[in-house]
């Protein structure tokens, strides 16, 4: 029997139509030895007593009521709870693991005696479905490697920030808390969970359910507090500066490069939301802020993709922004 014992917190916040499928994804796991923290973040709706209802039904259930402080407040609050785990998981409300991803971690862990073990995620838009999963494929990356690994392919894929799609030994969160009352939280957070990891596991194999409902903070239009972006991106090239191994501060640049690319992109794609942005100005702000950061990205490891949509803005964001938008119709 594997005594590991894992720890789950899920921040909950008026999602009242999802919490069930997430709470039952966690107790109808084949691996028994958990204890799931519920965070009431001081939801509107009926999810404190949902949360009640499960912490009254079975026992590896324990919930917090708090006041509304946001996504990261709720995570910290779960973390300075008395956690009895000697791993800690993350799970949002409105998204769902598969039901052997902790079987599956563990079984990993043991074998390879590792700090970290992390694993893919889908993008499921309307229901569970059905998908195949990948020929399975597991790396391991020791020291400095670990952070070498965490700069790179967040730089190729920006899955790769989030804390979610992984399980952590308790240890590595002593003296770090997510910043609050931000979004875009995880990127420096797991910068500094990783450069505290000495070993880390990554598996292709998908066993996390990113639920897009398509009013998620990152599908919706440009809002003011986008822009806190720019603050990640800087604290992030900040903290990789003082890096020497392999390519790391480099790549702290190249994220804090993408800044003015990734707001340009999201205007594109979705719009701009907070009536109080001047879109004329605030596109020409950024095209000015993206092509002096254009030779940086093109060097980087983005892929050639997003690199040939990052010359596009650089040319015109006008004409980019017509053939995104008939690019979706399609």
């Amino acid at each position: 029997m594997n005594t590991t014992k894992i720890s789950i917190i899920v921040p909950v916040y008026k999602v009242e139509p999802y919490l069930k499928r997430c709470v039952d994804s966690l107790l109808e796991q084949t691996y028994k030895n958990i204890e799931v923290i519920l965070v009431d973040d001081g939801s509107p709706d009926k999810c404190p007593e949902i949360c009640d209802e499960y912490a009254q039904k079975d026992k590896r259930v324990k919930v917090i009521h708090k006041p509304n402080g946001g996504l990261s407040s709720a995570r910290n609050a779960g973390l300075d709870y008395p956690l009895q785990g000697d791993y800690v998981a993350f799970l949002d409300s409105d998204d769902w693991v598969d039901k052997d991803t902790y079987a599956y971690c563990t079984d990993l862990l043991r074998m390879k005696n590792a700090q970290a073990v992390q694993f893919g995620m889908r993008l499921v838009e309307v229901s569970e479905g059905t998908y195949k999963q990948p020929k399975e494929k597991i790396a391991v990356y020791k020291g400095k490697d670990v952070l070498q690994y965490y700069m790179k392919h967040s730089t190729e894929d920006s899955e790769e920030y989030s804390v979610c799609i992984g399980v952590y030994h308790k240890s590595l969160f002593d003296g770090i808390r997510f910043r609050e009352g931000k979004i875009n939280e995880d990127i420096d957070f797991k910068f500094r969970l990783m450069s505290k990891c000495n070993s880390l596991l990554v598996s292709n194999q998908i066993k996390y359910n990113y639920f897009q409902t398509g009013n998620t903070i990152s599908m919706g239009g440009l809002k003011k507090k986008d822009f806190q972006l720019r603050e990640a991106g800087d604290l992030l090239a900040e903290l990789s500066a003082k890096e020497t191994y392999g390519n790391i501060a480099y790549l702290g640049k190249v994220k804090q490069a993408r800044t003015a690319f990734s707001l340009l992109s999201k205007i594109a794609y979705f719009g701009i939301a907070d009536s109080s942005i001047n879109k004329k100005e605030i596109v020409q702000e950024l095209t000015a802020e993206h092509r002096s950061n254009l030779g940086v990205l093109l060097r980087s490891p983005m892929t050639v993709s997003r690199k040939i949509l990052a010359i596009m803005f650089a040319i015109s964001f006008n004409m980019t922004e017509i053939a995104i938008h008939l690019i979706k119709k399609l």
